[in-house]
């Protein structure tokens, strides 16, 4: 059984990244950031928020080139996070994206072409078709902390109460009968959720792993602002859809206690990645 959860420790560095989105220079900056924190603390720990793959097409790219103008290196990111995985055991962790999920038995995406898993395989060989689906084959569902964050791609509804049961779950939503489908799709595919929503899955986690639990940090979403927060449990740093001079990192202390959003300030641990 693959562990699709994970429970971070209460002490050491952690970087939060969002939707990369095939970005080359966005990954180089973050392993950048990550291996310069690993040489000041050991304790450092990475965690990418998924959706490494399917990068802008042309026409994209020529319409929109402030946010969107970058060659697509889906695989060189999938091939880098192997690599920095491998040769960082423990320390650099994967949450599964939506786009990534269409490659170990998801739903296949269409927003830059009309099937971007085939578009993105018809470009790799066989080994390299391989290393990626194990990549995302070995890939995490829901992260948490004990300084008070739960992690994921979405922001997960209610449907989420106990973390252990996700690593029965399977990545083909439909082998999970209707609850366990639902509970997939609502970590995967959620843009944001009702503030009680989010505390009332929050409060459930918490209670069952003993762990006290306020805010929800994820992806999956854009803003060109470089981040925005929902009510004061939900936060979402923005990489993919921002400029480059906005877009945002996180960069929190396991050791401390964020029980707001609002702990998470701007220019302190809400970071710009391209200062």
């Amino acid at each position: 059984m693959t562990r699709r959860h994970l429970i971070l420790p209460d002490r050491g560095t952690l970087l939060v990244s969002t939707d990369l989105h095939g970005n080359g220079a966005d990954f180089r900056r973050l392993r950048e950031l990550f291996l310069a924190e690993l040489h000041r603390d050991p304790e450092t720990h990475w965690l990418l928020l998924g959706d490494l793959v399917h990068g802008p097409n042309l026409r994209i790219r020529r319409t929109d080139p402030e946010l969107f103008d970058y060659a697509d290196e889906s695989y060189p990111i999938v091939q880098g996070v192997a690599e920095l995985r491998a040769a960082h055991p423990g320390r650099v962790h994967l949450i599964l994206g939506n786009h990534d999920h269409g490659h170990v038995g998801g739903p296949h995406t269409s927003k830059f072409h009309s099937d971007e898993v085939l578009h993105l395989e018809s470009t790799l060989d066989e080994g390299e078709r391989e290393l990626l689906r194990e990549l995302f084959e070995q890939a995490l569902l829901v992260a948490a902390a004990p300084c008070g964050v739960l992690f994921a791609h979405g922001s997960p509804s209610d449907l989420l109460v106990d973390l252990e049961r996700l690593d029965a779950l399977a990545l083909r939503p439909a082998e999970n009968g209707p609850a366990g489908e639902r509970l997939l799709l609502s970590i995967l595919q959620s843009y944001g959720q009702p503030r009680e929503t989010s505390a009332r899955m929050l409060r459930q986690v918490g209670a069952r792993h003993g762990l006290e639990l306020h805010v929800v940090v994820h992806g999956h979403d854009k803003d060109e602002a470089g981040w925005f927060a929902e009510a004061d449990n939900q936060l979402c740093p923005v990489l993919f859809g921002a400029p480059p001079a906005h877009k945002r990192y996180l960069r929190l202390e396991l050791a401390a206690r964020y029980r707001s959003a609002s702990d998470l300030r701007d220019g302190v641990e809400l970071l710009r990645l391209h200062p």
